[in-house]
């Protein structure tokens, strides 16, 4: 009873129950809050873009935002009830009128990936039409953007510019999928908790061919420029052809194993390793970049790249950026966490408490920082001029500079590849 009543004494003072005036007369209301934030934006030379507020009318009760990602011209919200929406990342309006049901609440959905101009049939193909395919089947049927995710269990793939689900491929290997996929325009990439990846086609939805790693694997597979990257828990690090069936081009071995998101580009492939290093290779070759960076304490998260740059959080630790052509440590924040955007030899952090860190990409030095909302999800960024975030709530949004010219979905594209 005395806990109670200190209880009902605390929410009298504070003023929450309706109809009670607020404890503080002088408090500001949320329109005078708002202003204030765009004006600190203003002062650092940023501005909401554009604003967009259907969320919230579309949730479930009890439904939240879980997870945001930014891909291509395509803004996407997960829901705690794994239920997706896109959202047009250069304007701000809804790209689907409804959301995707990704899966069943509870379920653990890895992050989606894109794939552009896909020949594939609105309706998937019958017993008979993939045991004597046509080629004749495949004409007049014009491409389209995909986007692709999965769970442990079966993958989607979605016409990204309608929210369509165009196939629901069941995984037929024994064991589950242990993270997310990659794709091209042919075939899904997936790997299993047994340490084999295998390739899926996408318009028959049948197994084409697996690799056999020697250990687990728990990170994605990268596909980037028809090669196939996969890096294993006991540090194997390899790259195979995406076309041509089982065929190894290069495998290193490193001095730990793989537990964070690898990255990889037409010619760079970043490991994060269980030895608290970062590694560097070329994709092409396999020739090792630079030596392996020390980054003194766990490395759980993804790296991140700029065009000259890359960025590293080691939990416990600091926040690193690293010369890409070098291997060498630019600067250290202990603070930050994530890159939001990288614009104009700025990059734009979060950092720890939710506040935006504006800082010199090659000096290290903080020019400003921006508070946002504590309970904001900010979404990490590298390649498009703009940063972009959500409130659990459903209200989305893109912060750009002040003088930032026109963005269309055209250029988000090219940004992006």
């Amino acid at each position: 009873m005395r806990g109670m009543s200190k209880l009902l004494a605390l929410l009298l003072v504070s003023g929450v129950f309706v109809g009670c005036a607020p404890s503080n007369p002088n408090a500001l209301t949320a329109d005078q809050l708002a202003a204030m934030h765009a004006k600190s934006l203003e002062k650092a030379g940023l501005k909401y873009y554009w604003n967009c507020d259907k969320l919230p009318g579309l949730l479930n009760p009890g439904e939240y935002i879980a997870r945001t990602y930014l891909l291509d011209e395509n803004f996407y919200c997960l829901t705690s009830g794994n239920r997706m929406i896109a959202i047009n990342a250069s304007s701000g309006t809804l790209r689907w009128a409804q959301w995707a049901h990704i899966a069943k609440p509870g379920v653990l959905v890895f992050d989606p990936v894109h794939v552009d101009k896909v020949a594939i049939p609105r309706t998937p193909p019958t017993r008979r039409e993939v045991l004597q395919p046509k080629e004749s089947d495949m004409r007049g049927i014009k491409p389209v953007d995909l986007l692709v995710i999965n769970t442990r269990t079966n993958a989607l793939v979605i016409d990204r510019k309608t929210g369509d689900v165009l196939r629901d491929i069941k995984f037929g290997f024994g064991a589950a999928a242990s993270a997310g996929l990659a794709a091209n325009g042919r075939t899904a990439f997936v790997a299993d908790s047994g340490g084999r990846y295998h390739a899926i086609f996408l318009h028959e939805m049948i197994k084409s061919w697996h690799l056999d790693l020697d250990s687990g694997i728990k990170v994605a597979p990268r596909y980037t420029a028809d090669k196939l990257v996969v890096a294993s828990e006991d540090g194997e690090v390899q790259v195979a052809s995406a076309f041509e069936a089982r065929t190894i081009l290069w495998t290193r071995l490193i001095a730990g194993g793989v537990e964070a998101p690898i990255l990889a580009t037409p010619r760079h492939t970043i490991v994060p390793c269980m030895d608290r290093r970062l590694y560097a290779f070329d994709t092409i070759t396999g020739q090792k970049l630079w030596e392996p960076f020390d980054c003194k304490k766990n490395l759980v998260d993804a790296p991140q790249l700029s065009d000259v740059s890359v960025f590293q959080y080691a939990r416990g630790g600091e926040f690193h950026a690293i010369g890409l052509v070098s291997g060498k440590l630019r600067w250290t924040l202990p603070d930050a966490r994530n890159v939001l955007a990288a614009m104009n030899k700025t990059v734009y952090l979060q950092d720890k408490n939710n506040k935006i860190l504006l800082v010199d990409e090659i000096m290290g030095e903080l020019k400003t920082s921006i508070q946002m909302p504590a309970e904001d999800i900010l979404t990490p960024n590298t390649s498009a001029p703009a940063i972009y975030g959500a409130s659990p709530s459903g209200k989305v949004y893109c912060i750009r500079n002040l003088n930032a010219k026109h963005l269309t979905a055209e250029m988000l594209k090219k940004l992006n590849k």
